[in-house]
């Protein structure tokens, strides 16, 4: 009895200190991170045979590549990535190498070598020979340009992506990864919403609808993928944030809700957003116009569901707006905050002030120097037409467990009406006033642990200290009145069995 008892007290000692130093780690509460986005990052401008130094967005490309600031864990190129190919006289695919060294070249001064730069797929990239071709994703993505950061953890779909090849799988397409990787507090989720994928005679389209109302089973198996994913990230507490290239709703001149046509008489384009919306996803990003845009707080479309590729489908409804963001301060859970980021170089595109999508946005800003469309001006403010300086650039968004704020940062100014007016910018938050969701119980006690543990580890030490003194006593006390097990006992040593 008297070795077991020395054991246990010696495990007790073991546990107590062990106890001291695991006390203060890190719960979810006090994890942050920032991350910076942007779509249609190429290099317009260029002409074929001058070795990439054309003029134009190549040097705005190289702008916000240089712009992008140290202590960012990631970006993600959400679509559109260089433009190099048919839409510059360039050969549609070969260059993909030239724009990874590009991007490599102004990035790795103040971001290191080994910064995750994540890809998207988009519309110039996916192969489909209908539209310009400029590059292909799977070059993207492939060993030797901008190959899968090994320290995201992506989480490809398991509806699978046949037209990929077997370096990159579903990468670029259609996957998720739980951000930071130890302790998730956001789910970023990948998707190629209306992409027709494909570089050779295998085409895949990317679309997401139920069953019974696209009546499509491919589009059914990959919207019940998305469901699941959005929902278990909930169930775990995470921010939900969404990466597709192309937007539904759009405050620029000619971007539609894409749907890669109309099946069963419905949009699967307008279908996917039902589902942002009934699942309650806080943050989507999107490409493709170039323009920067930020939404209000939305629940729904409207009246009607918007047409696939009519720039005239959707009807405002004031009831769809939960937050109008005037204040740029929104509630997660009242609804989905859209962004549109689609000039890191592009300067082309323009607001249209007459569109009814433009009256679901909050902000929305025209990189381009002169813009033709009445009344002439470049910005979309709390629903009014405003002109201000503005530039190129990027979104930037620091995620804790109590909230999402979202800065955009111009890298690039390119529209300049004097000294004296004023300069576009717009900031927002999501603060999570839901109450809190721990993924587990570890969580939960981590929390406690974490703001207290100096209290703790004091009164642990004394506990450990008082557990180290009563053994020494008992063991010690054991010893003078006990033999040594295997020594002879002499008969003023036999213990009496009675009391005497």
């Amino acid at each position: 009895m008297t070795n077991r008892k020395a054991m246990v007290f010696q495990c007790l000692i073991i546990l107590c200190l062990g106890t001291i130093f695991l006390i203060p780690f890190e719960s979810q509460a006090d994890v942050s991170f920032t991350f910076a986005f942007a779509g249609d990052t190429g290099q317009y401008g260029a002409s074929f045979g001058s070795g990439q130094n054309g003029t134009g967005s190549f040097v705005n490309s190289a702008a916000s590549l240089q712009a992008l600031p140290p202590g960012l864990s990631f970006f993600v190129d959400d679509g559109d990535i260089s433009y190099n190919g048919t839409s510059s006289n360039f050969p549609p695919t070969g260059n993909e190498v030239l724009w990874c060294n590009f991007v490599k070249t102004n990035i790795q001064p103040s971001l290191g070598a080994n910064f995750p730069w994540i890809q998207v797929v988009g519309n110039h990239e996916d192969g489909n020979s209908t539209f310009a071709k400029d590059g292909y994703i799977d070059a993207f993505t492939s060993p030797n340009c901008l190959p899968k950061p090994p320290g995201i953890g992506f989480i490809p779909s398991t509806v699978g992506c046949p037209d990929a090849s077997l370096y990159s799988g579903c990468y670029g397409r259609e996957g998720y990864w739980d951000f930071p990787l130890d302790r998730p507090i956001a789910r970023f989720v990948m998707i190629a919403g209306a992409e027709k994928i494909g570089n050779g005679t295998t085409t895949t389209t990317y679309s997401y609808c139920p069953l019974a109302t696209c009546n499509n089973m491919s589009f059914a198996k990959r919207w019940s993928w998305l469901k699941g994913v959005i929902e278990q990230a909930k169930v775990n507490g995470e921010w939900v944030i969404i990466f597709d290239h192309k937007p539904c709703l759009s405050p620029d001149l000619a971007t539609s809700c894409e749907g890669s046509g109309t099946f069963n008489g419905h949009n699967p384009g307008a279908q996917k957003w039902n589902l942002f919306f009934s699942e309650g996803v806080d943050l989507v990003i999107n490409g493709h116009a170039h323009v920067h845009a930020r939404s209000k707080q939305l629940t729904c479309w409207g009246t009607a569901e918007p047409v696939t590729s009519s720039v005239v489908g959707v009807v405002y409804s004031p009831d769809c707006v939960a937050d109008d963001g005037s204040d740029s301060v929104y509630s997660r859970g009242r609804g989905v905050v859209n962004v549109i980021e689609g000039v890191f170089s592009q300067q082309n595109g323009q607001v249209n002030f007459t569109r009814a999508d433009t009256n679901y946005f909050a902000t929305a800003m025209s990189a381009r120097p002169s813009p033709t469309v009445d009344p002439s001006v470049c910005c979309w403010i709390n629903g009014s037409p405003a002109d201000m300086n503005a530039g190129i650039g990027f979104g930037k968004v620091t995620v804790s467990a109590g909230q999402l704020s979202y800065t955009w940062q111009m890298s690039l100014e390119s529209r300049f009406i004097g000294d004296q007016a004023p300069t576009f910018s717009d900031t927002f938050v999501i603060r999570n006033d839901l109450p809190a969701k721990t993924s587990t119980l570890y969580d939960s006690i981590a929390g406690f642990l974490t703001g207290h543990w100096i209290s703790i580890a004091a009164v642990a030490f004394a506990a450990c200290v008082s557990i180290i003194v009563m053994t020494l006593r008992i063991v010690g006390g054991r010893a003078r009145k006990w033999p040594v097990l295997g020594s002879p006992v002499s008969s003023s040593q036999t213990p009496h069995l009675n009391p005497p």
